[in-house]
């Protein structure tokens, strides 16, 4: 966290190891000998020998802010990165008298107080609070030409980081060339390290860069780490060919595990799922402890696994590698938490790696998909406590109260399975025997207790239709930031670390990463973790955590698949004037695919129904409306491209659907339509032509169109009213002949 090869007197102190020939006039050549005499000590880990030099040192020359600064640092590394708070406390009192003021980083002008805006930003960093320290070093970055070197590099490393956190990768490869520039040909650090061994730990944990197993002593290790670097943003920035071509100079490094868990991302991001998981399946297990490195490679081994079978269609698999790895997270920090007294006995690089909220996220989502709401609904409940600015998980939420109220509309197709509900019952004997047709084959609307609040999180629609007005309103929140320019600041969390894909369609995904640690996620994102709160840049993306921020083709995709919901859950509950409201923005959006396209016009219609204004439902049921029944949005994403010129991927694997839809069949989405347009005349009174149009559903009939249990009721419904009481009979005999 600091810089270990700091003079303790010397204006450049934390940022040079050669700093101890840099001292003011001052002081004697016995006070030099001392200060490079602690310098050497620190180097070389001897942190009480070093402390004694600096206590002589303060002896014979009185205090001084820069003996202070560093006395408090080596004090904090003879603790082993654990007295935080004690740090945390002489810090603060030395930029109090130093008059630094971290809230006002434009206040920043001497360059010999970069090495506390660096010191505090790793801090931050460590705290996951990437935004913040982002800001302060970006102000850091502009005073480094008059800068010492060491130091230089590492603020220039340490910003590189926090642009591949705070989701700026773009910005981040061309920091890469400057680095490469300026720093490798002449770089004096160490293998595997920036600013101290236990510093690089934690400060690259989310590249897995530390220092497991040494750099083959023959390769630069500083351009080993800014090839790591280049790799992830060419992976952020989905450039998967390039991205391959880099990987292809490291791959004689054997058992490295950032090009292992970057490997493997780059497959999983180009749908290449079994080969990422054979990729996956190289982490060696003779490996470092979560309390040495700051992150348990058990978890992101097991989470990322869970990812890979996520998308081969796998759910069940999936929760289990999940529960897995959120069962090894829980079990590492208990670990760590028994051995240390809190945030003041835990090293500073394991502060930060608790990922149990992003882990409960990508189980939640996991669930969802296996088909257990309940228990997606319990998890994903906690995450939205933290990421309650991201509006994709507001739909999850409202998509596993849906699924509990209906599970799937593929039984209203099973004539033969919802025969018995059908009929209600049979009463008397003989000619006087009679059947009791039951009133509606769809499920009763379990309307919430009055008592109960719809803000309390239950699996109940009112609590959907809440959290689908949060997401909503999110969504128009970030376009008319768009529209009115207002792209500077964001008060929302930012979390970030590794990360892992996303889902399509309606539905949600997994997410792998070039780091470790992934994120389910929604229609082909790349997901992250992290935490922090932050004053985050906003760029024209809309804020995804845990996963990377969403892009302008996934936020009107995402906004489909709200509106879409939206209006199917205001019908439920009666409120038809809304739901219209939103089946008629849908219908209004760009672009649609082809499912959300009829879902809005069967909503629409069933609104205009319930309004009594039955000709504008008969405009919305028209079967030349629908031309497929695709759940792809049209928009493409930069991932979709990339994926279609990636001569590695596999096609079978990545046009595969995470979700089973019914109707999936074009014939079956028309006869769907026209059975609604025949419910439409029979509520106008117009029986024949319901009559007729209902023969023509049934005449369509076979392999490609299957038709809804309900057209038999109606049957019986237009015969009944007809007077055709034998025909009625005829058709209970067929269709439920437990009932003859």
């Amino acid at each position: 966290m600091v810089d270990k090869d700091s003079s303790p007197v010397s204006s450049d102190k934390s940022g040079n190891g050669n700093s101890a020939d840099v001292v003011s006039p001052s002081f004697t050549d016995q006070d030099r000998e001392l200060a490079q005499a602690a310098l050497l000590e620190f180097n070389n880990g001897n942190y009480g020998a070093c402390l004694q030099s600096l206590t002589k040192l303060e002896a014979t020359c009185g205090q001084d802010l820069k003996l202070g600064h560093n006395k408090a640092v080596a004090e904090y590394f003879k603790s082993d990165l654990r007295k935080t708070n004690q740090f945390k406390k002489s810090f603060d009192a030395l930029c109090a008298q130093a008059h630094i003021n971290f809230e006002d980083a434009n206040s920043l002008e001497d360059v010999d107080h970069c090495i506390f805006y660096f010191n505090h930003s790793i801090r931050l960093f460590h705290l996951k609070q990437y935004a913040t320290a982002f800001h302060l070093m970006s102000k850091v970055f502009s005073l480094i030409e008059p800068m010492e070197e060491t130091l230089a590099q590492r603020v220039s490393m340490l910003l590189l980081e926090l642009l591949l956190q705070t989701h700026q990768p773009e910005k981040a490869l061309p920091h890469v060339s400057y680095i490469e520039q300026q720093f490798t040909s002449t770089s004096t650090l160490p293998v595997g390290k920036l600013s101290g061994e236990k510093d690089v730990k934690t400060l690259d944990k989310s590249d897995k860069e530390k220092n497991i197993e040494p750099v083959d002593l023959e390769s630069d290790p500083t351009k080993l780490r800014l090839l790591h670097f280049k790799i992830r943003c060419l992976l952020k920035t989905h450039q998967l060919s390039a991205a391959r071509k880099e990987l292809s100079l490291i791959s004689g490094i054997k058992n490295n595990l950032p090009s292992i868990f970057l490997r493997a991302n780059l497959e999983y991001l180009s749908g290449n799922y079994r080969r990422a998981m054979r990729v996956l399946n190289t982490v060696s297990g003779n490996i470092q402890s979560f309390k040495d490195i700051g992150e348990h490679i058990p978890a992101l081994y097991y989470n990322n696994m869970g990812c890979v079978h996520h998308y081969i269609g796998k759910p069940n698999l999936s929760t289990f590698y999940l529960k897995k790895a959120l069962t090894e997270e829980e079990e590492a920090m208990k670990a760590l938490a028994a051995e240390n007294d809190g945030s003041n006995g835990q090293p500073l690089y394991t502060l930060g790696s608790n990922h149990n909220i992003e882990m409960k996220h990508n189980l939640g989502l996991a669930l969802l998909h296996a088909g257990r709401p309940s228990q997606a609904f319990d998890l994903l409940v906690d995450a939205v406590r933290v990421f309650h600015m991201n509006p994709r998980l507001w739909l999850r939420l409202a998509e596993c109260c849906i699924m509990v109220y209906k599970k799937s509309n593929g039984e209203d197709f099973n004539i033969a399975q919802r025969r018995q509900d059908m009929v209600q019952g049979v009463v008397g004997n003989g000619i006087h025997k009679k059947i009791i047709l039951s009133p509606q084959l769809a499920r009763e609307v379990n309307s919430q207790r009055e008592e109960i609040s719809s803000a309390i999180p239950s699996t109940s629609l009112e609590f959907a239709s809440l959290c689908l007005r949060n997401a909503l309103s999110l969504l128009n929140e970030h376009s008319a930031s768009l529209k009115n320019g207002n792209v500077e600041t964001s008060s929302s969390l930012r979390l970030a670390g590794s990360h892992l894909g996303g889902l399509q369609g309606l539905s949600t995904g997994l997410n792998i990463a070039g780091g470790g640690l992934g994120a389910l996620g929604a229609p082909g994102t790349t997901l992250g973790f992290g935490g922090g709160a932050a004053k985050a840049p906003v760029q024209k993306s809309c804020y995804g955590a845990p996963s990377a921020p969403l892009s302008e083709t996934e936020v009107e995709s995402l906004r489909c698949s709200v509106l879409v919901n939206s209006a199917y859950v205001a019908l439920c509950l009666g409120d038809y004037i809304m739901a219209l409201k939103h089946a008629q923005d849908l219908l209004a959006q760009p672009k649609l695919c082809g499912t959300h396209k009829l879902l809005g016009h069967l909503y629409a219609a069933e609104a205009y129904l319930m309004c009594n204004k039955i000709s504008d439902a008969i405009d919305h049921l028209n079967p030349d409306n629908i031309k497929d029944v695709n759940l792809e949005y049209p928009g493409q994403t930069e991932l979709d491209k990339e994926k279609a010129n990636d001569p590695d991927k596999d096609a079978e694997e990545s046009k595969r659907n995470l979700q089973n839809w019914c109707p999936n069949k074009l014939g079956t989405a028309r006869a769907v339509l026209q059975y609604n347009l025949a419910v439409a005349f029979a509520t106008r009174g117009e029986l024949d032509k319901a009559g007729e149009t209902l023969k023509r559903v049934f005449a369509a009939r076979g392999p490609e169109c299957e038709v809804p249990t309900h057209v038999v009721m109606l049957a019986l419904y237009l015969e009944l009213q007809l007077g055709h009481s034998d025909v009625s009979r005829s058709i209970v005999r067929q269709h439920c002949p437990q009932y003859k």
